[in-house]
């Protein structure tokens, strides 16, 4: 596993900001490369510059369009969780009783996915010996698979998902996600943003809470843009969106084409044991989310 990030902090009359970047594979040296490095600095760089043109936008329910890439941590947080079947098992997800039923709209399939070559989340065997594979948790809106470790699989009577991970040989595996995202749609980025009249467009994200059971969480936004009459506009930050996971997924009206892996550094926290994954999505519009700004 190699991890590379840079932060860049500035300052422009006496106010300062700053942002990140960065990637994460599983590779050797062959990683380190100067243009990897020229990538994450520049993003590093850009990513903090847009703030100082930033504002806070007015607080209120209203369309989130969710950009490509890094937007997949609301996926992997918000809705991820509740498809690990420990969580169904003992009856605490909002999704135990929702087996191969219609949770969304049709266009959308959610994976999880251990073998995408040299990705973070990615694993050949898991921490039980069960072969790493791609696992479809919701095909064209119908909910087909919990992530199993082999306590699950064998409670539901089917084979395990290759989901049995823990964070060292001190800790007992249990059902975690791998690389989690959604598949690409059918309608282009630039049709969602211009079918949004008042709305917000948000691509970088922070901290995030989750209540499992409910399925409420809170997202912290780092960055994104006003939607106005259907053009991105002025830059906005440090912004929560306030939502359900399974409300939030059954929201979502249209997936874009333009479906991306975020390699970043994300490491995924779960009864106390860390391990390390990956998320993505391509752009969506949620018709309606709670966003806390300026009053």
């Amino acid at each position: 596993m190699v991890t590379l990030s840079a932060v860049c902090i500035m300052e422009e009359n006496g106010r300062f900001e700053n942002s990140h970047s960065a990637r994460a594979y599983r590779k050797g040296f062959e990683f380190l490369s100067d243009d990897i490095i020229d990538v994450i600095a520049r993003e590093a760089v850009e990513n903090t510059s847009i703030l100082f043109k930033a504002i806070k936008p007015k607080g209120g329910e209203m369309p989130v369009v969710m950009g490509s890439g890094g937007s997949g941590i609301l996926l992997h947080e918000a809705i991820g969780h509740a498809f690990e079947a420990d969580f169904n098992r003992k009856n605490i997800s909002i999704f135990s009783e929702q087996l191969n039923k219609k949770i969304c709209n049709e266009h959308i399939s959610v994976v999880d996915d251990g073998t995408i070559p040299f990705n973070r989340g990615s694993i050949n065997i898991d921490d039980e010996g069960t072969y790493g594979q791609k696992t479809y948790i919701v095909k064209d809106g119908i909910l087909t698979s919990y992530l199993h470790d082999r306590i699950s699989a064998r409670h539901y009577g089917i084979a395990s998902t290759g989901n049995g991970r823990r964070e060292s040989f001190r800790n007992m595996p249990i059902p975690r996600m791998r690389a989690t995202y959604m598949e690409a749609g059918n309608v282009k980025e630039s049709d969602i943003i211009a079918s949004v009249k008042n709305g917000i467009f948000v691509d970088k994200f922070t901290n995030g809470q989750v209540q499992i059971g409910a399925g409420d969480f809170t997202f912290f936004v780092k960055s994104g843009y006003l939607i106005e009459n259907g053009k991105l506009t002025q830059p906005i930050k440090d912004i929560n969106i306030i939502g359900n996971g399974p409300k939030a997924l059954a929201d979502i009206t249209m997936v874009a084409d333009n479906d991306k892996i975020d390699n970043g550094t994300w490491t995924c926290g779960k009864d106390g044991q860390s391990c390390p994954v990956t998320c993505g999505m391509p752009s969506a519009l949620v018709s309606k989310l709670t966003v806390g700004g300026e009053s």
